[in-house]
């Protein structure tokens, strides 16, 4: 493998290395899923963002309605689209190009939520920043279950944790217990729990998808809860305490019918008696593909591979492939990947790259490339369909002819995240497009889901597609 090059200077008042002001990064928190539990105060900050990196639990309905770059950065249990390094990186690299940066977080972005972390690296580098807190989920599943963390006589203590690592679960003396990040370990938490002298009717609540429009709330005793079969639940919640007693199965969260909105929306669902689901029933594109294929018929045109992240490369060996080529036509090419990530995933197609740089953080890759000597070169720069013109600027600079090439689309979120219908009341279609679009993503409508249109061409397009 390459060499892997960072430079590092200390940091000017305010500018950047390359003389460029500073920008400046929000750290804040969305709330833990419905989208109107976001504060006025974020909001405002997104409406002034030039870049939006935004966690897996943070809602589409409400990313989609601003005009800056997006990145999503999401993580699950093994399925990390962007390790905590490469976030701290992304937020470095914008914030040094002048720009406003929103990091978006689920929750709070200091209850579990890494924003100490973040912000021990936007000091490192002379960035200015602010936190913006957020409705944590232990609050919102509390809210959203009518189960109170604290109430007179019963429970006068609460404590958060999480369930990670099963080795080290703590079990404080509280009332109350709140533990975040259960997905998978429901079961070790509670023998934890048990372990510590706690009574078997101690009462148990796991709360899945906290103030979504498909939460659910499964009850029990402790003793009852150990003896289920294992279970996982994600996102979920788990509340131990007494207070849980207090919970009604049909609490005025699960009395709202939920309506999917597809498309526009409609004044004939009050939010009194209706929980609005915004589905904008749009078709992502990823890849250019037109484009991707006139440059893998060309590539003895170029000279050097830059891949910027672990997605450019997965993406462009999956066309490479899918078009009939495979590794010996890159034969001829020097190829560089920005990251460990990106070059531990080139090595899965059998190469290692020539070169492994690291962005200074203060200069972004323009002391790598040119230690390497990268320039009056043709780059072919995979990524994704929002361009790093920043990159592109500093390979430029260089001498180098650039081609970016879009193999994938940021800003999307992962395949499983479809609507879950099951959790549906009702579907509104606001036009024959959004019907033809559901259509594309859903097969059927379960029989018990209601179906209303805007006008009559919309419900003559749903009997055709749905019902002919």
């Amino acid at each position: 493998m390459g060499n892997s090059v960072s430079t590092h200077h200390a940091p000017r008042n305010g500018v950047s290395a390359r003389g460029q002001k500073k920008g400046y990064v929000y750290i804040a928190g969305a709330g833990p899923g419905d989208p109107e539990l976001i504060t006025v105060k974020v909001e405002k900050a997104l409406r002034d963002a030039d870049v939006i990196l935004y966690d897996d639990l943070v809602s589409m309905e409400l990313i989609d309605q601003y005009s800056a770059i997006k990145i999503y950065t999401g993580k699950r249990k093994d399925s990390h689209h962007f390790e905590q390094e490469e976030i701290n990186r992304e937020i470095v690299r914008h914030a040094m190009d002048g720009k406003v940066v929103v990091r978006l977080k689920g929750g709070d972005p200091f209850i579990f939520g890494r924003g100490g972390e973040e912000i021990d690296t936007l000091r490192g580098y002379g960035i200015r920043y602010e936190i913006i807190p957020g409705i944590t989920a232990a609050h919102g599943a509390s809210s959203y279950t009518e189960i109170p963390l604290t109430m007179r006589k019963i429970s006068s203590s609460v404590a958060f944790c999480t369930g990670h690592p099963v080795d080290r679960i703590q079990v404080p003396e509280t009332d109350t217990i709140v533990y975040y990040m259960v997905a998978s370990t429901v079961h070790d938490v509670l023998d934890a729990v048990a372990a510590k002298g706690r009574s078997g009717s101690t009462m148990v609540a796991v709360v899945q998808n906290a103030t979504r429009y498909n939460q659910k709330v499964y009850t029990g005793t402790l003793d009852e809860f150990r003896k289920r079969e294992r279970a996982v639940y994600s996102p979920a919640l788990l509340i131990i305490g007494d207070s849980i007693g207090q919970f009604i199965e049909h609490n005025w969260h699960e009395r709202k019918k939920k309506v999917l909105m597809t498309g526009g929306d409609s004044g004939r669902y009050p939010s009194t008696d209706y929980i609005k689901v915004h589905f904008p029933c749009r078709q992502v594109s990823g890849a250019d593909l037109k484009a991707v294929q006139q440059a893998l018929e060309s590539m003895g045109a170029y000279d050097l591979l830059f891949f910027q992240n672990k997605f450019s490369v997965k993406y462009f060996f999956h066309y490479l492939f899918q078009s009939g080529k495979d590794v010996r036509s890159l034969a001829h090419m020097t190829i560089c990947t920005a990251g460990d990530a990106a070059a531990e995933e080139l090595q899965k197609s059998g190469l290692v790259a020539d070169h492994m740089v690291e962005p200074d953080g203060k200069a972004g890759y323009a002391g790598c490339l040119e230690d390497l000597g990268i320039s009056s070169r043709k780059i072919l720069l995979p990524g994704s369909n929002h361009v790093d013109e920043f990159l592109v600027s500093e390979l430029r600079e260089l001498e180098n002819q650039v081609t970016p090439l879009g193999v994938y689309a940021r800003g999307t979120q992962q395949e499983g995240d479809a609507i879950d219908l099951d959790s549906i009341d009702e579907i509104y279609f606001s036009s024959p497009i959004c019907v033809r679009n559901f259509r594309n993503m859903f097969f059927t409508i379960p029989e018990r889901i209601t179906v209303a249109a805007a006008d009559r061409r919309t419900e003559e397009e749903y009997r055709k597609v749905f019902r002919g």
